[in-house]
């Protein structure tokens, strides 16, 4: 149990992180302190999607489709 756990987060720590330069977050902090927010979560919302729309989507990596022997419809 201590090797499967170790080695899980060795993966975890070794996958590239994606997250926004602290640009971005302050810009959209000093964006949404400028909006009057009505509702439970429309903050998170507001912010999540300014970040998203500030950033890069990473890289897709696309893998070919491997057929599965012996298995049909």
């Amino acid at each position: 149990m201590k090797y499967a756990l170790a080695t899980m987060l060795i993966l975890i720590g070794v996958s590239p992180a994606w997250s926004a330069p602290p640009w971005v977050e302050d810009y959209c902090m000093a964006r949404a302190s400028q909006i009057w927010f009505n509702g439970r979560g429309d903050r998170e919302h507001f912010m999540a999607n300014c970040i998203a729309d500030l950033t890069p989507t990473p890289p897709a990596k696309r893998r070919p489709h491997k057929k599965s022997a012996g298995l049909e419809c």
